[in-house]
């Protein structure tokens, strides 16, 4: 096997720690801003700094530039994060901006800068002498689907509240800038389904920066296919997302001019998951393990365990547009559940061969354990997913431990595929058959 095709760092560490800096105060931010939620200013104010800090601490501590690293991060983080300050600066007309906000645009920016220079001070002086850095690309590759991940969490949230319709135009909201709507608009389900479309966009550019760096530092023709691959699903699915509302393109904000589609929905909350499994095939294929020189294992098992790993990614993809049918249309519950007994005889048959037959090759061994563990929790919450809406009086409020649980098992659906994504994978980079 070829060693990293990486050909140089191509400012992957500054990506990798910005963006990831990023993607974990916009989480934070979202789950502290949730309705009902009632966190004080200054618990959140301190979780994003401290966001912000640990990202520089980090940079500081895993690259070789000391505080340098921590400032272009936290500069990065801090320009990404515009996209949700004009949030806080929007005025009270549609696409106009409060005066203060000429102060606010390079003070955020020179406060990220300072702050991730703080941390990438404090990570610099743990930093062990002769430590190595991680490899760059493979870290950002695993940034952009953790982002994924968390898109997914937060789509299933507007789902497990119905809040798929609650702004009623696209891509617009409500006739504001998507950037420039006000926060103190988002309320209810409107926050829900903007805060699904902001977090779109973080997904999206992240998408894009991961591209162009591997377009850059990649010799692999595979490997710069899916990232091309990767930007055309991400843009296709943020335009099923806005034609799921509106059903047609238009920049009306009248909800009479809409005809929302069931039909784009459905291919919506399936392309989703599919999207992330190419992100999780691109985090394999930067990794270490992946371009090191690790030896393959003959075996006559080989080709089974290839074919039966791709035969469940299929498996498991099917399993998901059926339940994209049952969240959306409430039809198929019994041919989706019927069709969860075969989707997990074959994850448990995938995963305990890959557990009990490779035992030279641990890295197989523990994604054999991680189907069966999963592919167990899922169908757990499934069945509780399905009594908690069962028991739900029709008409009344969705509770949220409704909400998440049903939002648990469409997750686990993602997580799922993943690990078969995985398995098929890398039964292909460390089994090889026996002559």
């Amino acid at each position: 096997m070829a060693s990293s095709s990486d050909v140089g760092n191509g400012g992957a560490e500054t990506l990798a720690l910005g963006f990831g800096t990023s993607v974990a105060m916009w989480f934070l931010g979202y789950l502290c801003r949730m309705p009902n939620a009632n966190v004080p200013a200054w618990f959140l104010a301190t979780g994003l700094l401290g966001c912000m800090l640990g990202g520089g601490f980090l940079a500081g501590r895993l690259s070789n530039r000391g505080w340098r690293a921590g400032l272009a991060a936290g500069l990065l983080a801090a320009a990404i994060n515009l996209l949700v300050l004009g949030s806080l600066l929007g005025g009270a007309r549609p696409n106009h901006v409060v005066p203060s906000a000429v102060w606010w645009l390079p003070g955020s920016l020179l406060l990220g800068a300072v702050v991730g220079a703080a941390g990438g001070a404090l990570g610099s002086a743990t930093r062990g002498q002769g430590a190595k850095s991680p490899s760059w690309s493979a870290v950002f590759a695993a940034v952009a689907a953790a982002a994924t991940l968390l898109q997914l969490l937060v789509g299933g949230v507007v789902t497990g509240n119905a809040a798929g319709l609650a702004v009623v135009d696209w891509p617009n909201s409500f006739g504001y800038n998507m950037f420039l709507y006000p926060l103190s608009r988002m309320t209810g389900g409107v926050y829900y389904e903007h805060a699904h479309r902001l977090f779109g966009t973080l997904v999206g550019l992240t998408t894009l920066a991961l591209a162009v760096h591997l377009l850059r530092v990649e010799r692999r023709p595979l490997v710069r296919r899916l990232a091309l691959l990767a930007v055309l699903v991400v843009i296709v699915q943020g335009i099923l997302g806005g034609l799921r509302v509106t059903g047609t393109f238009t920049f009306s904000s009248s909800p009479e001019a809409m005809t929302p589609s069931i039909t784009f929905a459905i291919t919506h909350g399936v392309l989703g998951p599919a999207f992330f499994g190419l992100m999780i095939a691109l985090a394999v294929l930067t990794s270490p393990t992946w371009t090191g020189g690790r030896a393959p294992t003959n075996s006559s098992h080989a080709p089974a365990d290839r074919t039966l790993s791709v035969m469940l990614v299929g498996i498991v993809l099917v399993q998901l547009l059926l339940g994209a049918i049952q969240r959306h249309l409430s039809r198929g519950l019994l041919v989706h559940i019927t069709f969860a007994v075969v989707v997990l005889a074959m994850t448990l048959l995938n995963g305990s061969r890959l557990w009990g037959l490779y035992r030279a090759q641990p890295l197989l061994e523990r994604l054999g354990k991680a189907l069966i563990v999963v592919g167990g929790v899922q169908v757990v919450l499934g069945f509780l997913a399905f009594f908690t809406v069962v028991a739900r009086v029709e008409g009344a409020a969705r509770p949220g431990w409704e909400v998440l649980l049903t939002t648990a098992h469409q997750a686990g659906g993602s997580v799922l595929l993943a690990c078969t994504v995985m398995a098929a994978l890398w039964t292909r980079r460390l089994l090889v058959a026996s002559r």
